[in-house]
């Protein structure tokens, strides 16, 4: 564990949030431990003298940077106010398992000399102070004192002077951020409104709509106030069409927003806290992969072990080494997908795999690129055997993936737990039957036992008075048995004799035949034959006298059972003896049925419980009841308690869902997240992450990807370094161009994608080349003039597109008058966010060809690179279709639409003019971009006269194989051509009297 003691040299001053005494009534009542009244609060700081335990939450979507400090039973969310003299208390939740994990890791000890509270922020005494900066110099010295883990090695100079550099960067971008904010004219507005309430309403509402005065809008996500006032500090949820909806970070009463004022933006330094974070991380070695630092900045990689594993669905053979190097790579992979060549799909083998295969907790997948478009595209494809979590802003989440995300499935969560505790809370209100039938049965067993006392005396009784009754025949009997006796005893003894006698006469006679002694012999014969002779008389007579003894015995037995009927106090036993044993049955029935209800009732909570079978033995059925009866016992006191957690439970889930989402993370398969989103939610905080997918890894900054890649085991980046690189505003470019740096160039104008290719083994690089989305025409020239003519196709395409021969065709607007084909200058200078540039002529010609195709039925989709073209087109498309809302959703700029695909695409080049300026469009990725997300038909519009003789040699010469490329195997066609051709299936409304092919616009 990490921990310092911070001794403060003021009191802190803290102000109750808006919302703290609602959450204090809600949650005291299910919550022990919790303040009744937020005065506690204060007294429960003072009370620790030893100092309060405290983290440092450097901020994300929901909250600023925060202080969370904890007490021995709740944790508080203190903000610092935007004076900096005090803390307004965000929140106060129990003290949960989590809090006690990330304490153990490391905390401060923070020791005011006191904690005091007013409840006002104009009450705050003057010269007091947060001391913020203290507290936060504090935790960064303590994350920098940390024990660097055994299996990290020291940081080079090399790899210290990188980090450097990545941290300058991040300064840099910060400074210009920060700075171009800041002096963004305010937003005026003309009339607010609560989107759930109206004016002169008492009760403080998150989300108002304010209506602009001018067209200018600020971004969705960005962070503004109302000017003047300090605490309305909130995020733009929605901005179209003049107005503009903010979600204020907490309640806002009506009459705290003027009716006519303007909204500021506010600097957003989350995402830049986040990427020093994640250079901090290397630089003390506090990373997931410890061996990160070194394969980032010296591309050093331990081997990737072979693996036998098999995706569920059938990849191709470079698909599959992609998939199989992912699962065991032990430090970085990159994986290189042209359009088309089945990335996603591939992304998704590795997602399910790793997270069904590895050890439990270790296999957990983070999904993460720069746009949530990216993210929930990787998501959407996902098998349904997995569990899933997207976080992230709803707003900017697709619809399909807004099931996956944390707060729906959370509150989906706590829907069905507060289903199933109601459901349970009735069954045990049932239960509590069981403890009734159960003192019912104790005290029915109670008079079994006295049942079973009387039938055992009873017995006794009885038992006495037939021994009494039967006393002289029973003594006759046992004289007679006695005589028996003797009678058995001297026949036994005669008939010994007699057969020992009757070998001697054997034997004697067998020798009377001899000379001399046989007459002796014969004599003696005669004498034991004639004794032989009255032994066996004798034997017979006591035999005779055995026979009558028997009878005698048999007729005394009967008069003793004569007596045992018919004597008086025999027959008043008996009669006493059955009564007991029929009140004893029926105890037993009587108990049997209160214990049969006892369990039924406990049955509903308790299923191991079993009703009692019948028992015909009374001791054994008593025994068996009083043994049940120990085990109803036994439970009660369980079901009881039960009960009472369930409805803790059940309040506790509904008033605060949230506390559900650790679990939900924990047990999730793969969690999708931006790479800033996967720090900046606190519901991630110290997951960890068995692999890392980083897709779209083109378009992502060294600084960006760091993020993610620090908290993952193991990294694999997906992308197309041809396509979108990543932007970096060009005043940083010049800047960084300006230190003559050379390291500083490579971050701003390389991904992190690029800078591994370039720099790690061939082994830790796969190259996909297998696209199965554009047709041959299409795709050879994308493999030609991008890809080394590496990129081959497997796909059937049969051509059906009844206004061009070739899947391939280009719209050229040269042969019309200049004044008709020039571009028009915006208002802003070009670059992504930038309004640029538009060009009427071709915004209609774009207009008319997507009203065609919409017509058909076709998928189709229109692609332009400058903001002010895309909306010259929606204007004019909205004319035609009559769909504003279609319009805005299906034409949108190159950066909208990477990774995405169409049936039908029509790209615009929107520059036309005789210098041949192309502006940024010499960033050729752009135009890789446009015309590799068509499956059937692509449709470029341009003026050919300007692009072929762009100031641009890198754009001149694509333009010159494109033009080659069209003649030879794509439709090359005039503007004109084509209206007419759309004329004879729908008119341009924009048309008045008749068309002349002349007529100075297409």
């Amino acid at each position: 564990m990490s921990a310092a003691t911070v001794v403060l040299r003021a009191p802190l001053v803290l102000v109750p949030g808006l919302k703290l005494d609602e959450q204090l009534r809600s949650r005291s009542r299910s919550s022990a431990g919790l303040p009744t009244e937020v005065p506690e609060i204060v007294h429960d700081l003072n009370q620790l003298r030893d100092g309060v335990a405290a983290s440092l939450d450097l901020g994300h979507s929901r909250y600023r940077p925060s202080l969370l400090v904890h007490t021995r039973a709740y944790r508080l969310r203190l903000e610092a106010t935007n004076r900096g003299t005090g803390y307004l208390i965000k929140h106060i939740d129990p003290l949960r398992l989590a809090d006690h994990a990330r304490l153990a890791r490391s905390c401060l000890l923070v020791r005011p000399p006191s904690w005091r509270m007013v409840f006002e922020l104009r009450a705050v005494p003057d010269g007091s102070d947060a001391q913020w900066e203290t507290l936060a110099e504090a935790w960064q010295r303590l994350g920098r004192t940390r024990a660097p883990r055994p299996d990290t090695a020291a940081v080079s100079e090399a790899q210290s002077e990188w980090l450097g550099t990545v941290d300058r960067l991040i300064d840099m971008t910060e400074e210009h951020s920060v700075r171009e904010e800041r002096e963004t004219a305010p937003f005026p507005y003309r009339r607010v409104r609560s989107t759930g309430g109206r004016r002169g309403s008492t009760t403080p509402q998150s989300m108002y709509e304010f209506r602009l005065l001018g067209p200018a809008l600020p971004p969705a996500g960005a962070f503004v106030r109302v000017q003047g006032d300090m605490e309305t500090r909130g995020r733009v949820h929605r901005a179209a069409e003049g107005s503009v909806t903010v979600r204020f970070d907490q309640p806002v009463s009506w009459d705290r927003l003027p009716e006519r004022g303007a909204l500021e933006l506010l600097p957003n330094t989350v995402v830049f806290a986040k990427q020093r974070q994640a250079v901090a991380s290397l630089r003390t070695g506090d990373t997931e992969n410890p061996n990160l630092l070194r394969a980032m900045v010296d591309h050093r990689v331990r081997g990737i072990p072979p693996t036998g594993a098999r995706p569920r669905e059938r990849l191709d053979p470079e698909q599959t080494d992609a998939f199989r190097k992912a699962l065991t790579t032990q430090d970085l992979l990159v994986v290189l997908g042209p359009p088309g060549t089945g990335k996603t799909r591939t992304i998704t083998e590795i997602a399910h795999t790793a997270a069904t295969t590895t050890g439990t907790g270790g296999g957990r997948v983070l999904v993460t690129s720069h746009t949530n478009r990216a993210v929930d595209n990787v998501l959407a494809r996902l098998p349904r055997d997995l569990v899933v979590i997207r976080v992230g802003d709803e707003s900017k989440v697709h619809a399909d993936v807004k099931p996956l995300l944390l707060e729906e499935q959370s509150e989906n969560l706590s829907e069905g737990i507060r289903h199933t505790m109601a459901h349970r809370i009735r069954a045990y209100r049932e239960a509590e039957a069981a403890a009734l039938w159960t003192a019912e049965l104790s005290s029915r067993l109670d008079q079994v036992d006295g049942s079973a006392r009387d039938v055992r005396d009873t017995a006794a009784r009885l038992h006495h008075a037939v021994q009494a009754a039967t006393a002289p025949a029973r003594a006759r009997r046992e004289a007679l048995r006695h005589q028996d006796d003797e009678r058995e005893s001297a026949r036994r003894a005669l008939a010994d004799r007699a057969a020992r006698l009757q070998e001697r006469v054997r034997s004697l006679r067998q020798r009377s035949d001899r000379p001399l002694t046989g007459w002796l012999h014969r004599a003696r014969a005669r004498r034991a034959d004639e004794e032989l002779t009255g032994l066996r008389t004798e034997i017979q007579r006591l035999e005779a006298l055995g026979r009558e003894l028997r009878r005698r015995i048999e007729t005394e037995t009967a008069e003793a059972d004569r007596a045992a009927r018919e004597d008086p106090a025999v027959a008043s036993a008996r009669v006493a003896h059955q009564a007991a044993e029929h009140l004893l049955g029926k105890g037993l029935q009587s108990a049997y049925e209160a214990a049969g209800v006892a369990v039924q009732a406990l049955s509903t909570v308790v299923p191991d419980v079993s009703a009692p079978t019948p028992l015909r033995d009374p001791a054994e059925a008593a025994a068996a009841l009083h043994t049940l009866r120990h085990q109803l016992e036994a439970w009660l006191p369980v079901v009881s308690a039960r009960h009472a957690l369930t409805q803790e439970w059940r309040t506790a889930v509904g008033e605060d869902p949230g506390q559900l989402v650790p679990e939900l993370v924990r047990y999730a398969h793969v969690v999708g997240a931006t790479c800033i989103g996967a720090a900046s939610r606190p519901e991630l905080s110290g997951v960890p992450f068995d692999l890392g997918i980083v897709d779209e890894a083109g378009q992502i900054g060294v600084a960006d990807a760091l993020v993610p890649l620090t908290r993952v085991r193991r990294g694999v980046l997906v992308g197309d370094d041809r396509q979108l690189p990543p932007f970096l505003d060009t005043a940083v470019a010049d800047r960084a161009r300006e230190t003559g740096d050379p390291g500083l160039l490579g971050l701003t104008s390389q991904s992190a994608l690029e800078q591994l290719r370039a720099g790690l083994p061939a082994s830790h690089v796969v190259q996909l080349t297998r696209q199965r989305r554009m047709p041959a025409e299409i795709a050879d020239f994308v493999s030609v003039s991008f890809y080394r003519g590496e990129l081959l196709t497997e796909k059937d395409h049969r051509h059906t597109d009844p206004l061009f021969t070739s899947p391939m065709a280009f719209v050229d607007t040269s042969v019309l008058p200049a004044r008709t084909r020039r571009e028009s200058r915006g208002r802003e200078t070009e670059g992504r966010g930038r309004k640029g540039p538009f060009n009427t002529c071709e915004a209609r010609l774009l207009a008319r060809l997507a009203a065609f195709y919409h017509q058909r039925g076709s998928e189709w989709v229109v692609i332009v690179p400058y903001l002010a073209q895309r909306a010259e087109v929606v204007r004019h498309l909205t004319a035609l279709i009559g769909d504003s809302e279609l319009a805005n959703a299906s034409v949108g700029s190159v950066d909208s639409y990477q990774g995405g695909e169409r049936d039908v695409v029509l790209y615009g080049f929107t520059r036309s003019n005789p210098e041949g300026r192309v502006g940024f469009l010499k960033e050729l990725r752009r135009v890789n971009v446009a015309i590799t997300r068509a499956k059937t038909q692509l449709v470029l519009a341009g003026d050919l006269s300007t692009l072929l003789n762009a100031d641009d040699p890198g754009f001149r010469t694509l333009a010159e194989e494109l033009h080659r490329h069209l003649l030879d195997r794509g439709d090359l066609r005039d503007v004109r051509a084509i209206m007419r051709a759309l004329d004879n299936t729908a008119p341009d409304p924009d048309d008045v009297g008749p068309r002349t092919p002349r007529s100075g616009r297409p």
